[in-house]
């Protein structure tokens, strides 16, 4: 299909709209203008009648000039009557058939002195202007066809049509200018796009009209700004990953190298091998739980995860690794969260784990409907870390790595649930609770 552009495509449209629109006017204003054309015969044909009734009434006996009407004057003995052109259709049966009908309306209603009738006649619409006195007897009758109406009627459709044409025109040139306006925007933002790529998302560009094309300007600028800062921390936490993974397989390589040579205790070495093996483990599926949750899989339905049963799991794997930290907890055994257990099992297991590396005597876990606290009496998170604690590969203020943190941020806003860090006045509360919903 050819490319039609968008002030083609507008100005099509504006022309077919307004074509649609002059159709529907113009049937309109035939009828409108034929009623007003009516009216106009009809003054102009009681304006003869009555002339040419005073003329005869007066016994003057004058020729009138000829006129496009037609007349039929009747007093108590005479007959006078100017056909014109109109002969060919008004006979003076057709007069008698017209004042007779006029004297049958007449009878059921009282009229005026001067009456309007209408009748068609050998194939044309001729309109009478009557003029009588009250007996009907005599009488001053003028008739015209509806030529006159007719040249009335497209006269003003005309002139009317015309300044729909005017109009039209007018519009086709102001849209013609504003799509064209329009479309040259819509061209720098695409240029725009095409070029972000090229100059490594480093160039800006803003639209500065206050409309839709203004706010699509304004919201590939912040697009292009989250992909930046994306990329930073695409580089900080490759940097930070490779970091991380390589001091445990650096230890593992000492040990073994130290093995192999004879250096060091076998048993020793091979502990601390599987240590270091186990670290790394960890961090491997922690890696993997966080690119996972990338992938989410929204068709698994979500279910009523018995969280008490969650934490008591958890808990006895951590009961004999913390000698000197104790566990207090104050939980409601009947909660339920929506979720899938094994996603909300990584949720608790990271903030305890996280926790249980901070904490110094004690970790109480509170649990209640719709909110779960995971307290550790270690010191203060940086207010500054706050804000970024979620962010996978951030560092905190004692130099670990956020993974963790992030997968939990993520498990839990695709839960629909929020997670809050407090400095309380000693110590870090974890919170999760329920998203309020705005009103």
């Amino acid at each position: 299909m050819k490319k039609i552009d968008i002030t083609s495509q507008l100005i099509i449209l504006l022309v077919a709209v307004l074509l649609i629109a002059c159709c529907i006017f113009s049937l309109t204003t035939v009828s409108f203008a034929r009623e007003i054309a009516r009216k106009e015969t009809n003054n102009k044909l009681s304006t003869y009648a009555i002339l040419i009734d005073n003329n005869f009434r007066a016994n003057k006996g004058e020729d009138f000039p000829e006129i496009d009407m037609g007349y039929y004057c009747k007093t108590t003995d005479t007959v006078y009557q100017q056909l014109n052109d109109m002969g060919y259709y008004v006979t003076v049966k057709d007069v008698e058939d017209v004042i007779n009908n006029l004297k049958d309306i007449n009878n059921n209603k009282k009229l005026g002195k001067i009456s309007f009738y209408s009748k068609k006649i050998n194939g044309s619409r001729i309109n009478f202007s009557v003029i009588t006195d009250d007996g009907m007897e005599t009488y001053t009758l003028v008739f015209t066809d509806d030529s006159h109406t007719t040249a009335v009627v497209r006269e003003i459709t005309l002139k009317i049509n015309g300044i729909f044409v005017i109009v039209m025109l007018l519009a086709i040139v102001v849209i013609y200018f504003w799509s064209n306006n329009i479309a040259r925007r819509l061209r720098k933002i695409q240029n725009h796009i095409l070029s972000l790529p090229k100059n490594e998302y480093k160039t800006t560009y803003l639209d500065t009209y206050e409309d839709e094309v203004g706010d699509l300007s304004k919201s590939i600028e912040v697009m292009r700004s989250e992909i930046c800062e994306n990329e930073r921390i695409k580089q900080e936490m490759l940097h930070n990953l490779s970091h991380d993974f390589k001091t445990p397989i650096a230890v593992i390589k000492t040990y073994a190298e130290a093995i192999q040579d004879g250096v060091e205790d076998v048993s020793t070495s091979t502990n601390k091998i599987i240590e270091q093996s186990d670290l790394l483990k960890k961090k491997v599926n922690r890696l993997i739980e966080y690119n996972r949750l990338e992938y989410f899989n929204s068709d698994k339905e979500f279910e009523d995860i018995k969280i008490a049963d969650i934490i008591y799991d958890i808990i006895l794997n951590y009961k004999h690794q913390l000698e000197n930290i104790e566990f207090i907890t104050d939980i409601n055994e009947d909660v339920t969260f929506k979720g899938i257990s094994e996603n909300w099992y990584t949720v608790i297991d990271n903030i305890i784990d996280n926790a249980k590396r901070y904490a110094k005597s004690q970790i109480k876990i509170v649990l209640r409907p719709g909110r779960l606290r995971i307290y550790n009496d270690g010191d203060h998170i940086d207010e500054k870390f706050i804000e970024s604690a979620f962010k996978p590969y951030e560092k905190g203020n004692e130099g670990q790595f956020g993974l963790g943190m992030s997968i939990v941020q993520k498990t839990v806003d695709y839960f629909n649930m929020n997670l809050h860090v407090v400095n309380e006045e000693v110590g870090v509360s974890f919170i999760i609770d329920d998203k309020i919903e705005e009103k």
